[in-house]
């Protein structure tokens, strides 16, 4: 391999790197270093094929080769760190981040991140509470301090709001804390710019979401946005620079198109988006996910208009005075619910959506949707708890011919700790386990159809995908507690008007009627009477629009 041909070869494998043909760019950027081990440049576009394709073991192999040819090569400690994140390996990370604080190579902002931190896949209860400690340790560190950050020079703290919602616990005071300590640290959020409507003006609200795009807060709210009245209302959906293009992003552009609303993709800096929100005066803004993107974490601490409402795409409490309400049906909620929450109810008779009934286009027959025993909980990693292992342990153990099926993550970091954590339960047959890897859109619906039973997680259950399993009706045994995020399938339940539904009070009850309802003989009729329901009253609901409709006009 001569020098020219090494160039080349070198642009060649740079150019499918730019174009996201990571694969490739992997494959010559290897053959380069073999000639060439210790060459930063291969090493540090190496580094970042892995890691854009998924592959962080070897993005972290190559890292540590960078830092030790070079350990001042800029920013690889914050590099290494976000990587070591992407697989969860939070301990590692914070010995990490001691390293580099001590050795003056990473920024001021990191000796709180590393006490900010919160596991995906929990190993256990207990450390749930040693992390949750250790976070209000750390906000009172920085209450008690006048240190200030720059929100826009990259010193943005990742809060653990979205990871640390996974579990039993009240967040309310928590998460006001939080509030407080960002506050501080960060003078941008004291920012305040509501404006009053004047007089026979229409009332003008925005949207605000990283995720109009083919993602389940898309589906959710896409529908409730298009049925506002537009004689009452000046309609602005407000995007991130990172929401991704899509079928349903493009449904938005249509929209525009044909005159409803306004389409804006907010600025990257948070200065910049406030002196946008300061001209643009909006009376309402609401936000369906807050906690799901940093980003829009950080601008719905911040008083941006007179009402600004959150909802049920991510159910957890801000904690925030900047929210005013938050937007649910009266079927998610119990006599407690309020006491955490720091958000005012807003309550719909109807779940606040209108949702589509999916088409799927190799629909299966009914010969398909009768098999018995087989069991499934086809969500994402990181609503299991470890109390819920249990249950599936248990269920197994009790129904011998039954077989689960779970749903691996795209880069099988979750998936590999959740099973370290399951052997640990040594009743736990993991020969009757099956792992898919993940599905398109309708297979994952047909998947539900030829379950029998679908197993609704603890404490954070299922939302998007309880609707898309009533294509075919299939039951899901569900246990509520007083919080909104573990009680969207029963509440779903309670506006199908299920007679006798399958929800449960502890678990033994949960285990009992998920292997009764495995084994029924008339699991077909079963799925009918609930796919019948379904359509009747859950999906496209347009009377949940017009109580949209009316309770923002309400609000003035």
């Amino acid at each position: 391999m001569n020098k020219i041909s090494t160039e080349e070869l070198f642009k060649i494998a740079y150019n499918h790197l730019q174009n996201k043909n990571y694969i490739k760019s992997i494959e010559l950027f290897n053959k380069i270093l073999a000639q060439y081990p210790e060459n930063l440049s291969v090493l540090r576009n190496l580094l970042h094929a892995y890691a854009f394709s998924g592959d962080f073991h070897n993005a972290e192999n190559t890292i540590k080769k960078v830092i030790k040819i070079n350990e001042n090569e800029p920013y690889v400690y914050q590099f290494y760190a976000t990587i070591l994140k992407s697989q969860d390996k939070i301990d590692e990370m914070i010995d990490l981040i001691d390293e580099g604080l001590k050795k003056k190579l990473m920024d001021t902002k990191w000796k709180y991140q590393k006490e900010l931190l919160f596991p995906v896949i929990v190993k256990d209860n207990q450390e749930i509470n040693r992390f949750r400690e250790k976070i209000g340790k750390c906000y009172d560190q920085i209450l008690e301090n006048s240190e200030q950050l720059n929100y826009d020079n990259d010193q943005i703290i990742q809060t653990p709001h979205y990871e640390s919602s996974y579990n039993q616990h009240d967040n309310l005071e928590l998460n006001i804390k939080s509030v407080k300590a960002l506050r501080k640290i960060y003078r941008e959020l004291s920012e305040n710019c509501i404006s009053e409507k004047k007089e026979n003006e229409k009332i003008k609200i925005g949207f605000v979401s990283e995720f109009f795009t083919n993602h389940t807060i898309g589906r959710l709210f896409k529908n409730i946005i298009f049925s506002l009245d537009q004689s009452k209302f000046n309609i602005f959906v407000l995007h991130s620079k990172k929401t991704k293009n899509s079928d349903l992003f493009n449904e938005f552009i249509e929209k525009e198109k044909n005159g409803l609303l306004k389409n804006i993709r907010l600025p990257e800096k948070l200065s910049e988006k406030i002196d946008f929100f300061k001209n643009e005066k909006f009376n309402i803004l609401f936000y369906p996910d807050i906690g799901m993107s940093i980003e829009m974490y950080y601008l719905s601490l911040i008083r941006l208009a007179k009402h600004q409402i959150m909802s049920w795409g991510h159910p957890e409490t801000t904690g925030s005075e900047s929210i005013d309400f938050f937007l649910c049906s009266k079927s998610l909620v119990t006599n407690e619910t309020s006491k955490s929450y720091s958000e005012k109810l807003l309550l719909m008779e109807h779940l606040p959506m209108i949702y589509e009934m999916p088409k799927i286009k190799q629909k299966l027959k009914d010969n398909e949707l009768v098999k018995n025993n087989i069991y499934s909980c086809p969500q994402t990693m990181f609503k299991f708890h470890p109390d819920f292992d249990h249950i599936l342990a248990e269920i197994l153990k009790k129904d011998k011919k039954g077989v689960l099926y779970l749903i691996k993550d795209n880069n099988k970091v979750y998936f590999n700790k959740l099973i370290d954590r399951f052997k640990k339960i040594k009743f736990f047959d993991l020969d009757r386990v099956i792992f898919l890897d993940p599905l398109t859109r309708d297979n994952y619906i047909n998947h539900l159809g030829t379950s029998s039973v679908l197993l609704d997680p603890l404490y954070f259950g299922a939302g998007n995908s309880f609707h898309e399993s009533m294509v075919y009706g299939t039951p899901t045994i569900t246990m509520p507690t007083k919080f909104i995020k573990s009680r969207i399938v029963s509440a779903a339940y309670l506006q199908m008007e299920i007679d006798n539904p399958p929800i449960v009070k502890n678990k033994n009850e949960y285990v009992e009627l998920a292997i009764d309802t495995a084994n029924k003989k008339n699991l077909l009729e079963i799925k009918k009477y609930y796919q019948k329901k379904a359509i009747e009253k859950l999906f496209n609901t347009t009377k949940a629009g017009e109580e949209f409709n009316q309770i923002l006009i309400d609000l003035d």
